[in-house]
Parts: C-alpha cells; sequence; structure tokens
C-alpha cells in the first residue's frame, strides 16, 4: 500500500495542468483507441497507444514515482502512430464517423504530448533524473 501512496504523491507533485492534462485528455485519448480495434487502421492504433502507456507502470514502479523517463515509451511508439494517423487523415476525406473523429482527436492529443515528451527526454539523456 505505501507503494501506491508513493506513486499517488508523486503524480500529485506534477504541477496541476499537467495532472489534468494526463488524466482528462492523454489517458482518456489513448484509451478510446480501444474502441477502434476493429477501425480502418485494425489493430496498430491500439496496440501502440497502450505501448506508449503501459511500460510507463513499470517505470512509475520501478522509480517510485513520475519522471522525465516516462517520456521514452511515448516517443518510440506515438511517433510511429502519429505518422500513421497523419497519414490516414491526409488520405481520407474527412467525415463524421466515429473513426475518423476518433483517430483526429488521438493524433492531435499524441502530437501536442510528443512536443513535450522530447523536451522531457532531453532533460532525462541531459541528467535530470529526479522523480516527483
Amino acid at each position: 500500500m505505501k507503494k501506491i501512496s508513493d506513486l499517488y504523491a508523486s503524480f500529485r507533485r506534477l504541477t496541476v495542468p499537467t495532472q489534468i492534462w494526463m488524466m482528462l485528455v492523454l489517458a482518456p485519448a489513448n484509451f478510446l483507441t480501444l474502441a477502434l480495434i476493429d477501425g480502418p487502421l485494425g489493430l496498430i492504433v491500439p496496440l501502440l497507444s497502450m505501448l506508449g502507456f503501459i511500460p510507463n507502470l513499470g517505470i512509475a514502479w520501478v522509480q517510485n514515482g513520475f519522471s522525465a523517463a516516462m517520456a521514452l515509451p511515448h516517443l518510440l511508439f506515438w511517433a510511429p502512430q502519429v505518422a500513421i494517423l497523419g497519414n490516414y487523415l491526409l488520405q481520407t476525406p474527412a467525415n463524421a464517423s466515429f473513426a475518423y473523429i476518433a483517430y483526429a482527436i488521438v493524433f492531435v492529443v499524441n502530437t501536442i504530448s510528443l512536443l513535450f515528451d522530447i523536451r522531457e527526454t532531453t532533460k532525462w539523456f541531459g541528467g535530470q533524473k529526479s522523480v516527483a
């Protein structure tokens, strides 16, 4: 139980905008992809979303908190996902289908996330390995 309370305390030490972003935008957008397993792009979009997320559970657990290292799985898995989604959105006429709108949401959210992740990864490789 101490581990869970330590992880929660670390999360709460993140800035309030970061907490809001993670809980109300980033996580919901990426879990939304699970509804797209049968979508036009198949399993690849939800798979890359989860691969960008799941390793962070282990990173947070091992480090006993949130750190810039958590940006690494995002870069590794969400960069190709954003490229796939961008290509799909460019080649597919805009429409009001659930899949198109969901893909557009994930594309925008993960593109924004990757911009922050580049900064965090640079910090981490630069030696800033502290935990929140």
